[in-house]
C-alpha cells in the first residue's frame, strides 16, 4: 500500500519512510516547493493503523501535490522521527507546512512547521485535515508590476471575449512591455495568437500571414514555460503552438519528407507538453482558456 523512495519523492501514493535522512530530504523538498506533508505515524502491531491505512492511501491518490508519508514508530531508523514529534498514540497524523508568507531564500534548508495533528483512526477527521491543508496545483501570480499593465491586460481579456483577437494581441503586448516577466501575459497572448490564426481574418487571411503568427505563438509558448515551468496551463499553450507549427499549412513550402518528419517531431513534442500539463494540473488541464 505504500512505496519507498530514496531520492525524488513521488506523489499520489503514500511513501514509507526508511530513515531520518529520507524524511529530512522530503521535508526540504516540500518546503522549497511550498507543498504540504501529511505523516502517518503507525506501528505494525496497531490494528487501528491497519484499518485506517486504505483510507489514507485513497486520500493520497486524490491529492497528487501533497506528500503522504508513513513512519513506523518502532523502526530502528525511524524511531527518532516519532520521538521528535512526541508521538504517544497510534495512529497519529501530523501536518507539516511552510509558514504562510515565509519566502524561500537561496540554499534554504527549512523543513516547515506542524500546523495540525490528529490522533486515532478517525476517517472523517483525516479527510477534514487533508482537505484543509492539501497542496494544490501551482498557479502563477496574476498581479502585474504596474496599474497600466493591469489595465492593458484587462483590455486584452475583454477584447479576447469579444473575439477581437488581433486587438487583444496588441493589448497583451502593451502589458508585456510594462510587465515582461509575467508568464500569465505570455500565455494569454499565445492563446490570442492561436485564436487569431483559427479565425483567418484581421490580418490572418493568408497562409503566409498565419505562418508568421504561428512563429509568434511558438515564441510565447516557449517563453511561458521558461518563466513558469510548474504551471500546467503554460504547457498547454506550448502544445497548441507545437500543433500549429506542425499543421499541413505550415509545411506548404517544405519538402514532403522533411514536412512529414517535422510534423512527427512536433506531434511528439506536443504530446510531451500535454503530459506535463496534465501532471501539473491535477489531470484537469484545459485548452482554449486564458488566465485572468
Amino acid at each position: 500500500m505504500a512505496t519507498s523512495t530514496q531520492s525524488k519523492p513521488a506523489t499520489g501514493v503514500p511513501i514509507e519512510i526508511s530513515s531520518v535522512s529520507e524524511w529530512n530530504s522530503i521535508l526540504r523538498h516540500a518546503y522549497a516547493n511550498n507543498q504540504t506533508v501529511i505523516a502517518d505515524f503507525h506501528a505494525e502491531w496497531c490494528q487501528p493503523c491497519k484499518v485506517i491505512a486504505p483510507v489514507y492511501a485513497n486520500l493520497a491518490s486524490q491529492q497528487p501535490f501533497t506528500y503522504f508519508l508513513r513512519v513506523d514508530v518502532d523502526g530502528n531508523r525511524t524511531r527518532p522521527i516519532a520521538a521528535k514529534y512526541s508521538i504517544s498514540a497510534m495512529p497519529t497524523f501530523v501536518v507539516i507546512k511552510r509558514p504562510p508568507g515565509e519566502e524561500v531564500t537561496e540554499n534554504e534548508t527549512g523543513k516547515g512547521v506542524v500546523v495540525d495533528r490528529l490522533q486515532g483512526a478517525d476517517a472523517p477527521g483525516l479527510a477534514r485535515i487533508t482537505n484543509t491543508h492539501a497542496s494544490r496545483a501551482y498557479t502563477p501570480p496574476s498581479t502585474l508590476q504596474t496599474r497600466e499593465a493591469e489595465k492593458s491586460k484587462d483590455i486584452g481579456n475583454d477584447l479576447f471575449k469579444k473575439r477581437q483577437y488581433a486587438a487583444a494581441v496588441d493589448a497583451y503586448s502593451k502589458a508585456i512591455a510594462l510587465s515582461p516577466n509575467s508568464g500569465v501575459l505570455y500565455a494569454n497572448r499565445a492563446l490570442a495568437y492561436y485564436k487569431w490564426i483559427q479565425s483567418s481574418r484581421d490580418g490572418a487571411d493568408s497562409p503566409e500571414a498565419r505562418n508568421a503568427l504561428r512563429v509568434k505563438q511558438m515564441e510565447d509558448g516557449l517563453k511561458v514555460t521558461k518563466l513558469e515551468e510548474r504551471w500546467g496551463k503554460g504547457w498547454v499553450r506550448l502544445a497548441e503552438a507545437l500543433l500549429e507549427a506542425g499543421c499541413e499549412e505550415s509545411m506548404l513550402n517544405v519538402a514532403i519528407d522533411q514536412g512529414l518528419e517535422g510534423r512527427r517531431h512536433n506531434l511528439e513534442a506536443a504530446k510531451e507538453a500535454l503530459t506535463s500539463a496534465v501532471g501539473l494540473s491535477e489531470g484537469k488541464a484545459k485548452a482554449g482558456k486564458f488566465h485572468v
